[in-house]
C-alpha cells in the first residue's frame, strides 16, 4: 500500500472501531477505547519524531560554515557591507488623518434618575 492508501485504510479502521456498538458501553468498549488511544498516542509520537528529524535536516541545510581564516572572515564582512540595502517598505494602507482634523461631537451624558425610595 502507498501512503495515500495507508492513510485511507487507517481512517476507515478508526471509524469502524468508533462506530462499533460496544464503543460507548459494553464489556469490550474499554478495550476498543484503549486500542484507539494507543494508536493515537503512537501516531502523535511518530509525528513528533518526524518533525524533529525534518527540523534537524533544515538546520543542517541552512548551516553556513564559519570562515577558517582571518582573511575569509574579513572578506565576508566586506561583502556584507558592500551589499545593497533592501528597499524601504511600501505603505499599503492609506496615510493617517492629519492632526487638527474635524472633532467628533460627543453628546452630553444622560441625566441620572433619582434613587428609588
Amino acid at each position: 500500500m502507498d501512503a495515500r492508501e495507508t492513510r485511507a485504510r487507517l481512517a476507515e479502521a478508526m471509524a469502524a472501531v468508533k462506530a462499533h456498538p460496544c464503543w460507548a458501553e459494553g464489556s469490550k468498549g474499554k478495550a476498543l477505547q484503549d486500542a484507539v488511544s494507543g494508536v493515537e498516542f503512537e501516531l502523535l509520537n511518530t509525528a513528533r519524531g518526524a518533525i524533529q528529524r525534518l527540523d534537524e535536516a533544515l538546520k543542517a541545510a541552512d548551516f553556513t560554515p564559519v570562515p577558517t581564516t582571518l582573511a575569509e572572515a574579513h572578506a565576508d564582512i566586506v561583502a556584507g557591507l558592500d551589499a545593497d540595502a533592501p528597499p524601504p517598505p511600501v505603505r499599503q494602507s492609506p496615510p493617517p488623518a492629519p492632526l487638527g482634523g474635524p472633532r467628533i461631537q460627543v453628546p452630553p451624558p444622560r441625566p441620572r434618575l433619582p434613587p428609588r425610595p
